[in-house]
């Protein structure tokens, strides 16, 4: 008797399940082909589609595929620290799924109709607590495998430097909400106006931004893991030229990551940039329960804010003003 293999055309909690070509139209992010990084946009987020389908049919949500792919993080990071170089080949392995189910996690949200804030929440959060396990795995695998806990130190320092670049960015949105907390003024705030996601900009050929750009490109998660996966097809192929490649490679990285950050940062409050980008998305005017039009122009800046002229891409659209009577934020046509 033969026996006929049929495929479930409904998911675990009995919907119908979508096929690989209604996931594509739906889950990928616009643009996404362009914008990001081209590990994201060639390797993961066309194969996360197949990881997205077997996740939808299992009945898993963006939350547990965000936490499988923190999960696979840590396991790389331990991977990765043992110091072996067969854990390493298995470390950097775990590394990439954490990577790729990263990408599924979204695509999941987006085709339940559930993405969120706190969705976003918890993926950046995992994003830093896989750099903090990361950079501490490769000094602390090097301590382990040669019993000098002089790597360990180099890895708490790879640590900091990631952690301090990420913190760069996120710093700076707290610092946001810590004024419009304090403030009792009303702000528009036109989507995009302090800046949109882009296609990656191209490698400068001159002045100081040569020496940087690919200084900081090395630092970014996708570089690092590009990196990993050079060490651990040396470690299988030429196990001779591996472990010198990892003391290598750790040590510029102890170095660079920490001054980079520093670097960064400094740069950033003496230009004033965290001010600026603050006067672009957010412009001051009148209340708008007082029954007069809004004026951008009208009333004074919050105080440290310094008036600059700011030009919104999208002048005339929808405002968001802050409800002070009930600390919601209200919508407002143009």
């Amino acid at each position: 008797m033969t026996a006929m293999i049929r495929t479930s055309t409904t998911t675990a909690t009995g919907h119908p399940a979508p096929t690989l070509a209604e996931l594509r139209a739906r889950v990928q992010k616009a643009r996404h082909r362009e914008i990001g990084n081209w590990l994201a946009r060639r390797v993961a987020r066309p194969t996360a589609v197949y990881g997205t389908w077997m996740a939808v049919r299992l009945g898993f949500s963006a939350h547990q595929v965000s936490v499988a792919s923190w999960l696979s993080s840590m396991a790389a990071a331990v991977a990765i620290g043992s110091g072996t170089r067969a854990m390493f080949v298995v470390g950097v392995g775990l590394a990439h799924v954490a990577f790729w189910l990263d990408h599924v996690d979204g695509q999941v949200a987006r085709w339940r109709g559930t993405a969120s804030l706190d969705g976003t929440y918890l993926d950046y959060l995992m994003h830093h607590a896989a750099n903090l396990a990361t950079g501490f795995a490769l000094g602390y695998g090097l301590a382990a495998r040669s019993g000098d806990p002089r790597w360990a130190i180099a890895g708490m320092a790879i640590t900091g430097g990631w952690t301090l670049l990420g913190l760069h960015n996120d710093c700076r949105y707290k610092a946001f909400f810590q004024r419009l907390k304090a403030t009792t003024a009303s702000y528009r705030v036109d989507g995009g106006s302090g800046g949109r996601p882009q296609p990656p900009a191209p490698w400068p050929r001159r002045g100081l931004a040569a020496l940087t750009w690919p200084a900081y490109k090395a630092c970014e998660p996708h570089v690092v893991l590009i990196g990993l996966s050079v060490l651990s097809l040396l470690a299988i192929v030429a196990p001779s030229l591996w472990l010198p490649s990892w003391r290598g490679g750790t040590l510029t990285m102890a170095i660079l990551a920490p001054g980079l950050a520093v670097a960064r940062i400094a740069r950033a409050i003496r230009r004033g940039a965290i001010e600026d980008e603050f006067a672009r998305w957010f412009r001051p005017v009148e209340s708008p329960m007082d029954g007069r039009s809004a004026n951008p122009t009208s009333i004074a800046p919050t105080p440290g804010h310094r008036p600059r002229a700011v030009v919104s891409p999208n002048v005339g659209g929808p405002s968001i003003w802050p409800d002070e009577a009930s600390g919601r934020l209200r919508r407002s046509k143009p």
